[in-house]
């Protein structure tokens, strides 16, 4: 027997649970934290025997977007805890802005989205509309004045619901969301800082962008979005994070066009000639472009040691994409024998995760001279916070080591029957290798 879901009663049940985003106010933390966790256990075992189990996707009666949903309450509630409000607005985007993106998208598709075809320009709309209107109001009860920054976390939490991603809602809206509005809010927000020998480099961006699209190393959303991030960096951290981003591009192009129709010939080449677009530029210099500027409200907030953190979390992750690319077009060229990163079984070239000995090895190198060119670049700008081996060192380990669970994550990924696409299987490789540059560099210091 088939099971039917009745969206509309689903999507009531999830807006009116945001309400409860109103009650920060009164009650302590641990206590909003102890509510969430009992309607994690609630939505598991209960919601269905009193509503029916039409509110979930599944005949049981209960999903992973119903259990997460009051999952991710409590960890914003918990993670947000010395700044309750910044959990309320979240709270209020993911209920009333995902929320009525499917209601409103049931009833104004007007033309779907060019990078998802399967969501519309109205469920985007309403998505801004209802979750910027909720966000700011539940940000003013709880004492959020901060429009702008409430605004940019909306846009940021609308782009990621609309992407094409594989992964639940309810983790990829309070994530964006979240990410934007911490980067948004530190004071100030307006303006970016003013770094040396911007307008040179901002020349440079361009001409290299045009460069990229006329040699075929980039298509043209690849070339515009490649663009927008480098202008991003350049804004945002100055001159040395856009040389970690050249060194990257350089090394990535170049492995990727190395023996490509060897490659090809194999059906293990890149798609489209080689050309990369805008979710290639997005999952590997996304996150980059997120420490950047929050570099530059650091360094504006006189939260100098923090802006360098930030400064290398970049760079790191810059390094992991380099190492992830050189390692997977290495080995897909020369590798001579691929297996697996964690039994070590033996694979046939070009399996999804598997590794080879020769793209390790390239991998790090890769990943090793993003971290030598950008260190120097760094020490060039800040002579003051001369930088060596100590710095290089674990940048090339985050790099490395990031790869290698983005590894770990793809041969996993294969073995799915709705497998996660490889655009969010490298940015999460970027945000492994920023973190885990964060836990080393804590570890060294």
């Amino acid at each position: 027997m088939s099971h039917t879901t009745n969206e509309l009663l689903r999507k009531a049940l999830h807006i009116g649970f945001g309400l409860f985003a109103l009650a920060l106010k009164w009650i302590p933390w641990w206590a909003a934290a102890i509510v969430a966790a009992v309607a994690v256990l609630g939505n598991w075992l209960a919601l269905h025997r009193i509503v029916g189990t039409r509110v979930a996707r599944h005949e049981r009666g209960y999903d992973a977007g119903i259990v997460l949903y009051p999952l991710v309450v409590m960890l914003l509630i918990v993670i947000f805890r010395d700044h309750i409000a910044y959990a309320g607005i979240v709270w209020a985007i993911l209920a009333f802005g995902d929320g009525m993106a499917t209601v409103i998208a049931r009833f104004a598709r007007i033309a779907p989205l060019p990078w998802n075809r399967a969501k519309s320009w109205g469920g985007f709309a309403a998505f801004v509309v209802f979750g910027f209107l909720a966000g700011w109001g539940v940000g003013w009860w709880l004492g959020e004045k901060d429009v702008l920054a409430i605004a940019i976390a909306v846009v940021a939490a609308a782009i990621g619901e609309s992407l094409d991603l594989h992964i639940n809602d309810n983790i990829t809206v309070p994530f964006a969301a979240s990410v934007a509005l911490i980067i948004a809010a530190i004071h100030p927000v307006v303006p970016f800082g003013q770094w040396p020998h911007t307008p040179v480099w901002l020349i440079v961006n361009t001409v290299l962008a045009l460069i990229g699209y006329a040699a075929k190393s980039v298509n043209f959303s690849g070339a515009l979005g490649g663009w927008v991030l480098g202008t991003i960096l350049i804004f945002g951290a100055g001159w040395p994070m856009y040389v970690a981003l050249l060194a990257f591009f350089i090394i990535g192009s170049a492995t990727t066009k190395l023996g490509y129709k060897r490659k090809a010939d194999q059906g293990l080449a890149q798609e489209g000639g080689g050309r990369r677009g805008f979710s290639h530029a997005f999952s590997n210099v996304g996150v980059a472009a997120i420490c950047s500027i929050a570099v530059s409200r650091l360094f504006r907030a006189d939260a100098v040691e923090l802006a360098i953190i930030a400064y290398l979390m970049g760079i790191a992750s810059l390094a992991t994409a380099a190492a992830d690319t050189t390692a997977s077009e290495v080995g897909q060229l020369i590798g001579r024998r691929a297996f697996l990163p964690l039994t070590l079984k033996r694979v046939p070239v070009g399996t999804e995760g598997a590794i080879s000995i020769e793209g390790t090895v390239a991998g790090a190198i890769g990943g090793a001279l993003v971290a030598i060119f950008s260190i120097a670049a760094l020490n060039t700008m800040f002579p003051d916070f001369r930088m060596g081996i100590e710095t290089i060192a674990p940048i090339a380990l985050a790099a490395f080591l990031g790869s290698y669970i983005e590894s770990l994550a793809g041969s996993w990924n294969r073995k799915q029957s709705d497998p996660i696409p490889n655009g969010v299987l490298n940015f999460f490789n970027t945000v492994a290798g920023a973190f885990l540059l964060y836990v080393l560099r804590g570890l060294t210091a």
